[in-house]
């Protein structure tokens, strides 16, 4: 793990966007610990949390950190329209939206800006690898995130295949053409692969770092963690079809309406 002291100051060209909405105990100890890694980056930090009331303000924000609470009655957290928010709201040319429970290494933050600044409209600061940490193996992360330890398990992927969801970083303006995101995701679904294949069918650039595994921190699942019911399935579903078997003129008029 790169020592802290050697960082470059990311301030004027990264703002990073964690969308929340706590349903449990460990969400909110996995936030806390998220965000305390990530502000070592000394870039702007928005933690947006819609919700009936706020559960994530006392969790101890470093000066960088910005809070934001939106009053949502609905019991559905519809992400995506959080996510276009936050990307709104950041002022810098690239952006990162991370998840609460997930941690990656400095340094494959720093590739993926590279990446950014070469072209790359989305970048992956994990080469795929989606590891799941268990309960008592996430309480001691959160004490003590050690990169090195937690490689040297040598943990297999979720699933046993290359994912693309738990953070990725966007050139704010050349995502902002991609139609930023698919507000049609009103909830837990395949909104990760079909803003993945989005970019590319717009012909737009997607890259991972080479090498990296991201670490999921445990938490139990609630009701935002899974279709919400056999419509709801089948609807997200059609949906990520649709959009990937659109050619890319018919894409560019969908994602205006």
């Amino acid at each position: 793990m790169q020592d802290i002291g050697t960082m470059p100051m990311l301030g004027e060209s990264l703002t990073i966007g964690i969308p929340v909405r706590i349903d449990s105990k460990e969400r909110k100890a996995n936030l806390s610990a998220v965000v305390k890694h990530l502000s070592a980056l000394r870039c702007r930090i928005i933690v947006l949390e819609a919700d009936t009331h706020s559960n994530a303000k006392d969790i101890g924000y470093t000066e960088n950190v910005e809070y934001v609470f939106v009053e949502d009655t609905n019991t559905v957290f519809h992400r995506t329209r959080y996510i276009n928010q936050m990307l709104l709201m950041a002022q810098t040319e690239t952006v990162a939206i991370w998840d609460t429970d997930v941690l990656v290494d400095y340094r494959q933050i720093l590739e993926s800006l590279q990446m950014i600044s070469h072209g790359v409209t989305i970048a992956y600061p994990y080469d795929g690898r989606f590891v799941m940490l268990s309960e008592e193996l996430s309480i001691q992360t959160r004490e003590k995130l050690d990169f090195d330890y937690l490689r040297n398990l040598r943990m297999k992927s979720f699933l046993g295949r290359k994912l693309c969801g738990g953070a990725y970083i966007v050139h704010k303006k050349r995502y902002l053409q991609c139609g930023c995101e698919n507000e049609r995701f009103t909830g837990w679904g395949p909104e990760d692969a079909e803003r993945l294949h989005r970019v590319v069918i717009l012909g737009h650039r997607a890259c991972r770092i080479p090498s990296g595994e991201l670490f999921h921190l445990y938490h139990p699942r609630g009701g935002n963690s899974s279709y919400q019911s056999k419509d709801d399935a089948r609807n997200m579903r059609e949906e990520f079809i649709k959009v990937c078997c659109m050619s890319p003129d018919e894409l560019k008029s969908y994602i205006l309406k």
